[in-house]
């Protein structure tokens, strides 16, 4: 399955939809840029204790313009990501693993 969440700046800021992600391994997250110039970090420091997190994108700039990550994390908790230059503004979310 994939699962799409749209990257946007605009008049209500700067934010992933949805922020909150729920998938199953196997899945794949498509990060799309909606508005504006972003990256998808799966910070270490924020993901403490797990290994092989997907390497930071390069800054998305074209409407359009995707990044995938393939859901291949052990189920059972909550993985941050964030938009290294809109952090410090909110812009970032978690992607839960369920199921087996």
């Amino acid at each position: 399955k994939v699962i799409t969440v749209q990257m946007i700046s605009d008049d209500r800021g700067n934010r992933f939809e949805p922020a909150e992600v729920s998938a199953h391994r196997g899945d794949v997250i498509e990060f799309t840029v909606g508005v504006g110039v972003h990256n998808v970090h799966f910070l270490p420091d924020s993901n403490p204790g797990v290994a092989n997190l997907p390497e930071a994108s390069e800054m998305l700039q074209l409407p359009g313009q995707t990044f995938d990550v393939p859901v291949n994390f052990p189920a059972g908790r909550a993985y941050y990501f964030q938009c290294d230059p809109h952090a410090p503004l909110g812009m970032h979310g978690h992607l839960t693993v369920v199921g087996g």
